[in-house]
């Protein structure tokens, strides 16, 4: 998708189209029951289509698609499969590639001043803590190689452990021909996860001893 370097100068038609070509080789082009208003692939290209346009209201851009568009379902109906399909999304978004060593982390990503929060309308946001304190968002959880290159990430509510969100990331650890996952402590008690401390006394040992 990143190959077609699309801008919102190209117009909404050829945006959307272009994110079409691209969605139906990953969803499915077909309607899977009659009332059915619109395939996969294409609703998928609708809705990142927002994104290039950068429009910050998701159920208004929907509005706007069908005000030339007759066919498309309400916007509570879009928003309900793209849900579904958003796993998927997330995964063609990573693609799987060979790794010896990935470092598995998390950064907040906070939305408004804490004395804003009882006026925001992003829907999953929580509280939260991180380094720096408390704070209300989201968390970006991400595999990241020693070159800085991110292999994988998901984002979540900020209120759901890193633990719990690291869990779901380590799921597709043979994907990635099985590295090694380095990460502190909040995410050693998890199989396959190593400390770096403990993994850097670990490789200097052999030194040491031959010394």
């Amino acid at each position: 998708m990143a190959k077609y370097r699309l801008h919102h100068s190209l117009g909404r038609r050829h945006v959307i189209r272009h994110l079409y070509l691209w969605a139906r080789k990953h969803f499915s082009d077909r309607k899977s029951c009659q009332h059915q208003k619109v395939t996969d692939a294409m609703l998928v290209a609708l809705l990142l289509s927002r994104l290039i346009f950068k429009h910050p209201f998701a159920s208004i851009w929907w509005n706007i698609l069908k005000e030339d568009r007759d066919g498309l379902p309400s916007y509570t109906q879009a928003y309900t499969r793209g849900i579904k399909l958003l796993p998927l999304l997330e995964h063609v978004a990573s693609p799987a590639q060979p790794c010896a060593e990935v470092v598995i982390d998390s950064m907040p990503l906070p939305i408004c001043r804490p004395k804003r929060t009882h006026l925001c309308q992003f829907p999953g946001a929580k509280w939260g803590f991180g380094t720096q304190g408390e704070f209300f968002g989201y968390k970006l959880h991400a595999w990241v190689t020693p070159g800085g290159q991110i292999v994988q990430y998901v984002i979540r509510p900020a209120n759901l452990h890193d633990v719990t969100v690291s869990y779901e990331l380590n799921l597709r650890w043979p994907e990635f021909e099985g590295p090694t996952i380095i990460g502190d402590k909040g995410y050693c008690c998890l199989e396959r996860v190593s400390n770096p401390i403990e993994l850097s006394d670990r490789c200097s040992a052999p030194g040491e001893s031959a010394a």
